[in-house]
């Protein structure tokens, strides 16, 4: 989308956003309801395959979700932290700092056993739990290994030091992560042993340069013992006989602790269904393969009486796939065994949904109809900010005088425009919201006379060129800016979109994270913002 739009010379819509919402829902709901009727009634084996496809899809989508929500949160730590090395706080000569910076982290990342820092020269910190109390262990490039146990962050208890015959450069942690092309990703590794532990496990990995060093790569890892995942994957629900696996690439399946218990206990965690008849885990992988590892589509097994649905966590060449495997009967049975409980269902279903849709409809009403439309005329666009204006701040409205010219000294002040800064990473970071500039806090309609741009676009550029500064440019498809006439005075509207990534705010060199909390945006600390993002 465009960051702004000058809608003077548009058609104004028949429909206000109030109204569209209704068609969309109750279109959405008759559409999907109506597919599911229609597909229920074809006989043979295309309602059969198409079923089971929509059926596989839709557990293997929650399955999925439920798998990367168990990620998720080690993805976000290690972008934090990454963020922290490019801003020139990690020092792997200062362990106490490590050590008092990530043992709040790790704090938080209950499944994550350990954490560590290395740099292209060859010197890494390790930080890992040890029962109550934590270990570090700082290691030169001459293999030099200082070990310190602490309580809590600050306060040693323990050192030794000795030699250790570790290179971090040669882990795959380390040479994934400087392989893959995007330098913000998150590389995952395949399983294998970790060094110190001596437990198998994934490692999710972030590179970074600190400034004023252009020669040297760092890289900071997240340790995930592969315990951890496969219990999680095991706890969750497909069907009443079916089963989520994670396999390799070229097959090999990360075996689920109930099969490694009912199996011999000396097996390795990541085993080729050829060397193993596990029952319809092993059977659904060598069905995989024999079809050609085909990515997010149906594969039949024991003649058609069982189900496989494969998709990729990463690069489907290297990385792990995500599988499920389940009986037909499960998911088909009772389509097949009764149609008039399928038909009511559908029509229950569609009654059910026609009254959220009229319930959400109602209680959003108030809002949407005072939302200032980017397609509406000038008139009508007026009319919603006035009506936005009365509705009042609130956790999705704000109000700002001025873009960048401090009224008290008539002066263009930096802390003005990061004021309604904030206000946008506040929204971009909770639920959305509408910013309106030239507002007073007391609803009076001021203008932006006093910022003296030259014209309209002048200011709208002025706009996008802060935003691309101080949030970033990838943001701006988040956000839509109009400028137009209220009452006879210059108004901004910008209306911001809930962003899927968390937005920052870049401030004197730091990078702050806001969130709205009633009619004003807070800045959280990191311990606070991993809080946050752990449940939004």
């Amino acid at each position: 989308m465009m960051w702004f739009s000058k809608t003077q010379h548009r058609k104004p819509d028949r429909l206000g956003p109030r109204k569209r919402l209704l068609r969309d829902l109750l279109l959405l709901l008759t559409l999907t309801i109506g597919s599911l009727l229609i597909a229920v009634f074809i006989a043979g084996e295309t309602l059969r395959d198409r079923l089971a496809q929509e059926q596989l899809q839709g557990l293997a989508q929650k399955t999925s979700e439920d798998l990367t929500g168990f990620l998720q949160l080690p993805e976000n730590s290690l972008r934090i932290a990454q963020g922290w090395g490019m801003a020139g706080d990690l020092n792997l000569d200062d362990t106490p700092a490590l050590v008092n910076r990530f043992i709040p982290v790790l704090e938080n990342l209950t499944k994550v056993s350990a954490l560590v820092l290395a740099d292209s020269e060859g010197r890494s910190f390790y930080l890992t739990r040890e029962e109550q109390n934590w270990l570090s262990r700082q290691l030169d490039a001459q293999g030099n290994a200082v070990w310190q146990r602490w309580s809590r962050p600050g306060m040693q208890i323990q050192e030794r030091q000795g030699q250790e015959n570790y290179d971090p450069r040669s882990r795959p942690w380390f040479k994934g992560a400087l392989e893959i092309a995007d330098a913000n990703a998150v590389f995952w590794t395949r399983p294998y042993l970790f060094f110190t532990e001596r437990t198998a496990g994934i490692t999710g990995a972030v590179r970074f340069q600190k400034p004023g060093e252009p020669g040297r790569d760092y890289v900071l890892g997240l340790d995930l013992p592969l315990r951890d995942i496969l219990q999680a994957l095991s706890q969750l629900k497909i069907g009443e006989r079916g089963a989520a696996f994670i396999a390799e690439a070229n097959g090999a399946v990360l075996l689920p602790p109930a099969v490694i218990e009912a199996s011999d206990s000396t097996l390795s965690a990541s085993l080729s269904p050829d060397k193993l008849d596990a029952g319809p885990i092993f059977d659904a992988a060598k069905a995989w393969l024999a079809a050609g590892r085909p990515a997010r589509q149906p594969v039949t097994f024991h003649e058609g009486t069982w189900w496989a649905w494969l998709q990729p966590l990463g690069d489907p060449d290297k990385g792990l796939w995500l599988g499920i495997t389940i009986p037909e009967w499960d998911f088909l049975g009772t389509l097949q065994s009764s149609w008039m409980l399928v038909s009511s269902v559908g029509v229950l279903a569609f009654a059910a949904g026609l009254i959220a849709t009229l319930l959400l409809t109602r209680h959003y009403g108030r809002q949407f109809k005072a939302l200032p439309s980017l397609t509406g005329n000038p008139a009508e666009f007026e009319e919603k900010v006035l009506a936005l204006i009365r509705y009042g701040e609130s956790p999705n409205l704000e109000f700002k005088s001025t873009l960048r010219t401090n009224l008290k000294t008539s002066q263009a002040g930096k802390e003005i425009e990061l004021a309604w800064l904030k206000s946008v990473v506040g929204f971009m970071n909770t639920d959305g919201g509408i910013l309106l500039i030239g507002v007073n806090d007391g609803g009076e309609v001021v203008g932006i006379a006093a910022d003296q741009f030259e014209n309209n676009d002048k200011c709208l550029l002025h706009f996008k060129n802060l935003i691309n500064r101080h949030i970033g440019a990838e943001f701006s498809k988040y956000l839509h800016a109009e400028i137009r006439p209220v009452t006879g005075r210059t108004v901004v509207a910008v209306v911001c979109e809930k962003a899927r990534e968390p937005a920052f705010l870049l401030a004197g060199g730091n990078e702050e994270f806001h969130i709205r909390s009633g009619p004003s945006s807070i800045k959280l600390t990191p311990r606070q913002m991993l809080q946050y993002l752990s449940v939004h």
